[in-house]
Order: structure tokens, then sequence, then C-alpha cells
């Protein structure tokens, strides 16, 4: 089971410590006899910045009676590890984290992400936002690179709901990278391909002679005019009476 990361108090990795806190003791249970030692377990990870001065702060309140009081002695029922972390999340939180998530989804940009960490990105701001859906879909084609969007937007009948459009995207994406990848594959090979067929020689033929008249050939045609001598080229007699 990994252990929570040191946190410094920043902002961002605020959550993401309570929620690394909150697995870890849940899990792992038995390691903790009480709650003390689940918060001086939480404490130790918070070992620089803002986040120290929180620790040495709460070290020093652990010592009054009102420590005693708001965790030792909690109602039945009330995890008091959770009040403190309540307590470092109104120190470091976000405090209006949802116009947060409204303002990143409205600059998000894909850039040079594939297009699926970009949805799962796009995803997690939507999620936190309260956009209405047709609100998110043009907030997901605005973050999208612009030859993408246009390859989307060429779609004889777009989608009408988000999901459609995460599978829409997603699948051009993959589509265009396939062929990006095929192109590379060809132009690497280039001329070096050979056919696999081969042209079968061609036998040598002499050039076909022309066919000599036979002078003593009998014209049959009845379209054809008078009787012509094919020696003197007279009409009315044959060749053999010339």
């Amino acid at each position: 089971m990994a252990s929570p990361p040191f946190y410094n108090g920043s902002m961002a990795g605020c959550e993401a410590f309570i929620n690394a806190c909150r697995i870890y003791i849940m899990v792992k249970p038995q390691d903790f006899s009480d709650v003390t030692a689940k918060v001086m377990w939480v404490l130790s990870y918070m070992q620089s910045g803002m986040a120290q001065q929180f620790r040495d702060a709460f070290l020093v309140y652990m010592q009054l009676a009102e420590y005693r009081t708001e965790f030792l002695q909690a109602a039945p029922g009330i995890d008091a590890i959770k009040i403190l972390y309540r307590n470092i999340y109104q120190a470091f939180g976000n405090p209006n984290k949802q116009a947060t998530v409204i303002l990143e989804s409205t600059m998000m940009k894909q850039g040079t992400k594939t297009t699926e960490e970009h949805i799962q990105c796009f995803k997690q701001a939507y999620s936190h936002a309260g956009y209405q859906e047709t609100a998110g879909i043009h907030k997901l084609k605005r973050s999208l690179n612009t030859l993408l969007l246009d390859k989307c937007m060429s779609v004889p009948e777009l989608p009408t709901t988000l999901e459609k459009w995460y599978e829409l995207v997603i699948r051009l994406d993959w589509q265009w990278r396939q062929a990006v990848a095929e192109r590379k594959v060809f132009t690497a090979r280039g001329g070096s391909t050979q056919c696999n067929w081969q042209l079968k020689p061609q036998q040598w033929r002499s050039p076909a002679q022309p066919a000599q008249r036979d002078p003593n050939a009998m014209q049959v045609d009845r379209n054809c005019g008078p009787i012509r001598c094919y020696n003197c080229g007279q009409s009315g007699h044959m060749a053999r009476n010339c």
C-alpha cells in the first residue's frame, strides 16, 4: 500500500493529499490504535512550506483542552479524523472550486496531448463545472485542435450527446494516427518493393503479309457494278477472256 505524498500546502495538491491519507487509513485501520495516532500520522507528511506551519500550529493545539473535547471526546458515530481533513481543506483547499474548474475548462486546449488524454482531462473538469450537456459539447469543440475539429465538423450527422462526441473524436483521431503511421511505413519502403508477378515474354511474330489477289477470282457481290477485267481494267469481260 503506497503512502501519501509529502504535502507542502499547495492548493492544487490539497485534495489529493487528503484522499491519499483517507485511503491508507481505511485500508490499514489496524496500524492506528486511536484517533491521536491517525492525527500524528497525517501531520508527519506535512513537512514543508505552509503545510509545515499548519503542522506546528496543530501540535500546539493538541496540548489544549479544546483538542481533547473536539477529537478525543467526539460524539459516537463521528470519525474525528474527518475533522482534521476538514481543517486542512479549509486552510489550503480551493474556496471556490466550481469557478476554478469552469475557468480551467474554458481555457483548456488539447495541444500536444493525445485525444484519449485530453478527453480524460475534459471529463474531469466537466463533472465539476456543472455545465448542461449542450454547453459541454461547445466547450469540448473549442478545446480540440483545429485539424481534428475540422474533421469532426465534416461528418454528415454530428452527435447530439457528449458521450457520442467523445466516441467520434477518439475514432477520427485514431484513424488519422493510423494513416500517418502507414504513410511513414510506405515512405520508408520507397521503391524497394518489387512486384511478385512477372510478365511472360512474348513470342516474336513476323509482320503480316498482305494477301495477293487471285486474277481468276470470281466477283459475286450483287451490289458491284458491271463485270470488270482484273488485267486491263475494262468492263464487259473477265480476266480469263482478256
